[in-house]
């Protein structure tokens, strides 16, 4: 009597039946029954992402540090599952009464297709010099994949790539330095052309200022020179005379009044006593017409 011992596939797993007639079953969900000497492998088909980050020495001689990540999962199909069987490192398990062969995802990628992924990328960007490498991120990103999936093709791996990412673009810490020095530098000088702007256009409204303030002193003087040449016409020779006694008066009544100086215009015929009887005119006609 032949007894069968049946489960549930794990999520995640697929589950090849390897009878002893050879014929092989894969289940990828349900329930299962193994008979007998009917061998199982439980094959790990989660997507999965595994990175590498290589010292890559490019074109000028500097090394890049590149992170680049696989994210893929198995294929199991009827034509990939004795490569699965050959390539991929199986660990023997025991789940109750089953027992069994896990096919591990991460061993696979880490004895058959680290390594390609590893030279792929070498390849691909040490051609580049290191400060073209940022710009050119995505071309070398899809570059590589192309080329990878190219390789998994042609030693027909049972795998699907989902993506090939390029995760990491760093420079060593000495390029990193100078080149922040440069940075630096970069935005001291675009500072130092913006102050000086800023002072030229400072300089340029202060001259503009003192032109204006020019101008307007100039107006001011002129009208003061026409004003004078006015005052000046007024003075006849009599507001004159009147002027030179009413000073004469005021220094009579100093300290310092023994000696008074008198002009000669002043007692000249027709000039002081001409000048009184004005003053003296002026001054009736002034009481009259109060």
């Amino acid at each position: 009597m032949v007894s069968a011992c049946g489960s549930v596939v794990p999520p995640g797993t697929t589950v090849i039946l390897l009878e002893p007639s050879g014929e092989t079953t894969i289940k990828q969900e349900g329930s299962y029954k193994a008979w007998g000497r009917t061998r199982l492998y439980f094959v790990d088909t989660k997507l999965k992402s595994y990175p590498k980050n290589l010292n890559i020495l490019c074109a000028d001689d500097i090394n890049m540090k590149v992170g680049v990540k696989w994210v893929g999962s198995f294929k199991v199909t009827e034509e990939t599952i004795d490569t699965i069987k050959k390539k991929v490192p199986a660990v023997e398990v025991k789940t109750g009464d089953i027992t069994g062969y896990q096919l591990s995802l991460d061993k696979f990628f880490s004895t058959t297709m680290e390594d390609i992924l590893s030279n792929i990328a070498r390849a691909v960007v040490s051609p580049y010099k290191t400060d073209a490498i940022r710009g050119k991120r995505e071309e070398i990103r899809i570059t590589i994949k192309q080329k990878f999936l190219k390789r998994m093709a042609e030693l027909k791996y049972p795998i699907d790539t989902a993506d090939i990412l390029v995760t990491n673009l760093d420079y060593p810490p000495e390029v990193t330095a100078k080149r922040n020095a440069i940075k630096q530098a970069e935005l001291q000088d675009l500072e130092n052309a913006a102050l000086a702007k800023a002072n030229v256009a400072t300089a340029k409204r202060n001259a503009e200022l003192a032109l204006e303030r020019g101008k307007a002193q100039l107006v001011e003087a002129r009208a003061d020179a026409a004003a004078n040449r006015e005052r000046a016409a007024s003075l006849t020779p009599e507001i004159l005379a009147v002027k030179q006694l009413e000073t004469l008066v005021r220094l009579a009544e100093g300290p310092n009044n023994s000696v008074v100086v008198i002009p000669f215009d002043a007692i000249r015929p027709g000039g002081m006593q001409d000048m009184l009887l004005n003053r003296e005119a002026v001054s009736q006609l002034s009481k009259r017409i109060r």
